[in-house]
C-alpha cells in the first residue's frame, strides 16, 4: 500500500449510507460485507474511529491485531483503518478500487 487509502475511501464518490438492520457491531459488519459481496466486489478495507476499531477488536473474535503500513489489523478479506473523521456511529467498508465504498449508521441510541 504506496499510498493513505484512507482519504479516497472517505472522499470516494461511489460511497452509499446504509443503516444497518441488526442492534450490535458484528451485525453491521456482516451486513457490510454482505451487501458488498452481493455486488461482486471484496471487501478490502474498514474504515473507523479509534473507539470502533477497539469495539470490533473487543467484539469480533476473527480481528486480529496486525500493524503494517497505514493499517493496525485485519478482519477476514479486509484490512482495518482508524480515522478520526469518523463519528462514533459509523463504519465504512470498500473494495480495493474504492468503486464500492458503504457508509454504514451502527444504529446506535
Amino acid at each position: 500500500m504506496d499510498k493513505n487509502i484512507i482519504p479516497e475511501i472517505i472522499y470516494a464518490k461511489a460511497k452509499n449510507s446504509l443503516k444497518s438492520p441488526g442492534t450490535t457491531l458484528s451485525d453491521a459488519i456482516n451486513f457490510g460485507f454482505s451487501y458488498i459481496e452481493h455486488k461482486d466486489h471484496i471487501v478490502e478495507y474498514i474504515v473507523a474511529n479509534k473507539r470502533i476499531m477497539k469495539r470490533i477488536f473487543g467484539e469480533i473474535p476473527d480481528s486480529e491485531i496486525n500493524p503494517e503500513y497505514k493499517t493496525i489489523g485485519d478482519l477476514w478479506t479486509a484490512k482495518l483503518c482508524i480515522s478520526d473523521k469518523l463519528s462514533d456511529k459509523q463504519i465504512l467498508l470498500s473494495n480495493s478500487e474504492f468503486s464500492i465504498v458503504i457508509d454504514i449508521d451502527l444504529n446506535q441510541n
